[in-house]
């Protein structure tokens, strides 16, 4: 991107943990761009424009803001690519996850970019743009044990990611069947301490575990014959007249990058397999 800055803020967490989506640790440079035809570029070209976006940016393969204020992951791919056929100046800030929607709610940023699921109390408040890409829910186990469906997993502890799509679903299962949720930061953590025993099962969207057992060929996972849920995947703005009409603009350009295959190639550098091909009509 033309132009990035890093504003960290300082927020009191009102959460366990932060991030609604998150993945593996590994780490990526920002050599693989993807080009697009400058006429359609021209097409679109307002370089007056300024959009502010927040994540939270703590882990690839969905956004990651490292300390130098470099930019990884699916959703830095993906502005850097609306950036250069916009010609907006794009500028990021990192929040936690709650306090990314309060950014938002007090105008001081414009969108929220954080590979977020489409759900209805998020829609019911916000602007989603059409998604660019569908993933699932799904509860993992290490493959040596003997736990086969979620009711096996009475007394057990299942981790997820807070703030994930899964949260709820698996919090409302908890009571349903008897085990504990630990909430995670980081669904890399959460996957790791899987791996060594440490919790019995959890929680995460399909894409992530398979970015993580890609990064980690010691971890060795089943998942569960049920799903969680299916969701799409969109970018939130405000529900006001400029966050209409930016929603409009965003639209136009995601729907190009998904007609010419370029969010295909980036979920499938990221996540191994074009996941827009999961989207939920």
């Amino acid at each position: 991107m033309k132009k990035r800055v890093l504003a960290a803020l300082l927020v009191t967490m009102m959460t366990v943990g932060t991030v609604a989506g998150c993945g593996s640790s590994s780490k990526s440079d920002d050599s693989d761009k993807k080009t697009t035809s400058d006429a359609k570029s021209d097409d679109k070209k307002d370089s007056g424009k300024k959009v502010t976006v927040v994540t939270s940016g703590t882990g690839e393969p969905y956004s990651l803001l490292s300390d130098d204020g470099k930019w990884t992951g699916i959703d830095a791919d993906m502005w850097d690519e609306i950036e250069k056929r916009t010609g907006w100046e794009v500028e990021v800030k990192q929040a936690s996850f709650d306090a990314m929607w309060g950014e938002l709610d007090t105008n001081r940023v414009d969108v929220v970019a954080n590979c977020l699921a489409v759900k209805p109390e998020r829609t019911d408040k916000y602007n989603a743009t059409i998604p660019y890409y569908g993933d699932s829910q799904c509860i993992i186990v290490n493959d040596d044990s003997d736990y086969k469906t979620a009711d096996d997993l009475k007394g057990k502890t299942v981790g997820c990611t807070n703030g994930q799509a899964a949260q709820t679903i698996i919090e409302d299962m908890a009571a349903e069947k008897g085990f504990t949720v630990k909430l995670y930061e980081d669904s890399a953590v959460g996957m790791n301490d899987l791996k060594l025993g440490r919790i019995d099962a959890y929680a995460n969207t399909t894409t992530n575990v398979n970015a993580f057992t890609h990064n980690n060929s010691d971890a060795k996972f089943r998942f569960f014959d049920e799903q969680l849920l299916a969701n799409n995947v969109a970018y939130f703005l405000p529900k006001t007249d400029d966050g209409e009409k930016l929603t409009k603009e965003l639209n136009d350009v995601i729907q190009e990058m998904l007609d010419d295959g370029t969010v295909a190639k980036i979920t499938e550098k990221w996540m191994y397999a074009d996941m827009t091909k999961l989207i939920q009509k």
